[in-house]
């Protein structure tokens, strides 16, 4: 009897355990960090297709192209409804296969006064512009 009694003294003790314990929560994703070098040249960059004075000497291959005074013109105009630039937020790394060099790029979200807008931007070895992008969404993988 006591053995019985001892039985469900442990029994109940296991299912005391096993309900007081709370489910495990998941381990919260760590935010990303971007170098130093690449912060500064988004914001350099953002800044400087906001004002439409970019500099063409930090840019590469096709991107050196088609920075045209036209398209400089018409993203300033858009980006400086935007408003001032409160900051940039990196969100990591994305695959665009529109940009050469293996189409890896950083992209950032420029959070400004009136709005906010995605930046990629992909750097060579030297910290030369390769590829940027700016846009409203993001593309669905």
């Amino acid at each position: 009897m006591r053995i019985a009694r001892l039985g469900a003294v442990f029994a109940l003790f296991l299912a005391l355990g096993a309900t007081a314990k709370p489910a495990p929560t998941p381990a919260p994703t760590p935010t990303p960090v971007a170098a130093p070098r690449i912060v500064i040249a988004a914001r350099r960059e953002f800044l400087a297709w906001q004002l439409g004075s970019i500099d063409p000497t930090h840019y590469i291959g096709p991107l050196a192209a088609i920075a045209t005074p036209a398209r400089v013109k018409q993203t300033s105009r858009e980006l400086g409804n935007l408003g001032a630039l409160d900051r940039l937020v990196y969100l990591g790394l994305v695959r665009d296969g529109s940009f050469p060099g293996g189409g890896i790029a950083h992209l950032f979200r420029a959070i400004c006064s009136n709005g906010y807008v995605y930046e990629e931007i992909a750097l060579d070895k030297a910290g030369l512009v390769r590829g940027i992008l700016f846009r409203d969404t993001l593309k669905s993988q």
